[in-house]
């Protein structure tokens, strides 16, 4: 039995969506650093298949967060409803999801990092592991239901400029003392959400061969010095990572988003990304715990059947969740509504 994926969804969308629900997963597993997931060497070729994608994974989701908003944009005096939603979809799984993590986290042996329980509040104002995008995109729907209130991206021109402006912001404005709330995060992919919004409301553009063919020429100078950089320098400066990520991202997001076709298995993937997204962590770290315990120490086996179990048992675990209709909203931010299985 499985949940049928609506009819009503482009299965292209869905597609790009499990594409980047992939690349995320993978580069968890690898692990951020050498003290997390595998915990392989900086010089490692796992390091340089990790940051290879780095630019691609994160961006990649806003865009497509973006893009499924304009289809279905806030409507002029139903912001606070518009942000209840959200909030439930978004917030109340960060809650409930962050703090059941926390929790195993500190009382399961082999996980990666032990925090001091008093200091479980700070999940929920802070970044905490993965669940700092959630904090983010929250912070981004605030500023887009805002700026779509006041029309501001209603022309190509006014899009155009908020790109700009966020795109420059996201470089040069200053960290606060504290990163509340992923702050950070929120500057980081704020440019990339609305450049989704621009591909969904100004189509004729950027399906237009001439920039498509400018994009192309961009992405491939771009990435190739960012191959570069990454085969004979360990570290790029925040300039260069700025604007390589920025250029890397755009350029190539379009170029997916003009290419974009229906796979069937990762459209099908893609129905359940945001579960993945949540649960995925109990798949990835649960299984290297188990198989290092059992001494398989090989860095592919681990990597994956990581892999697999962090695709695969969080859509287990979306699929009981979502036969309760109080767990469905706790746990994954869903109406309280009768789910119908349907098979395929």
């Amino acid at each position: 039995m499985q949940n049928k994926v609506s009819k009503t969804k482009d299965l292209s969308i869905e597609t790009l969506r499990g594409i980047a629900i992939i690349l995320m997963v993978a580069g968890h597993v690898i692990g951020t650093n050498s003290e997390e997931g595998l915990r392989v060497c900086n010089d490692s070729g796992w390091r340089y298949f990790y940051r290879s994608f780095e630019y691609l994974r994160m961006p990649l989701f806003t865009v497509i967060s973006g893009f499924v908003y304009s289809l279905r944009p806030v409507k002029s005096g139903s912001i606070f409803k518009f942000l209840k939603g959200k909030a439930r979809r978004i917030l109340l799984p960060m809650i409930t999801v962050g703090t059941l993590h926390f929790i195993l986290q500190q009382i399961i042996p082999g996980t990666n990092s032990k925090s001091d329980i008093t200091d479980m509040w700070k999940i929920y104002l802070f970044p905490y592991e993965h669940f700092w995008f959630l904090q983010s995109i929250f912070l981004i729907f605030i500023f887009i239901a805002i700026i779509d209130h006041f029309q501001l991206i209603s022309t190509e021109k006014k899009w155009l400029i908020v790109f700009i402006v966020t795109a420059i912001g996201r470089s040069f404005l200053p960290p606060l003392g504290y990163n509340y709330f992923s702050y950070e995060g929120f500057l980081n992919l704020l440019p990339f959400f609305v450049l989704g919004c621009g591909i969904e409301r100004y189509r004729n553009t950027f399906t237009n061969k001439s920039i498509i063919r400018g994009l192309l020429i961009l992405f491939i100078v771009v990435i190739t010095v960012h191959q570069y950089l990454l085969v004979n320098r360990t570290e790029i400066n925040f300039l260069e990572n700025t604007l390589l990520s920025l250029m890397a991202a755009s350029s190539g997001i379009v170029l997916l988003f003009y290419i974009r076709r229906n796979i069937s298995v990762l459209s099908k993937l893609g129905h359940f990304a945001y579960g993945i997204y949540l649960f995925h962590v109990f798949g990835t770290a649960g299984s290297r715990i188990m198989l290092m315990n059992l001494n398989i120490i090989n860095t592919t086996v681990l990597f994956v059947i990581g892999l697999l179990a962090g695709l695969g048992v969080p859509i287990l675990i979306e699929l009981l969740l979502e036969r309760s209709k109080v767990l469905r909203m706790a746990f994954l931010g869903l109406q309280m509504k009768t789910v119908i299985y349907q098979r395929k």
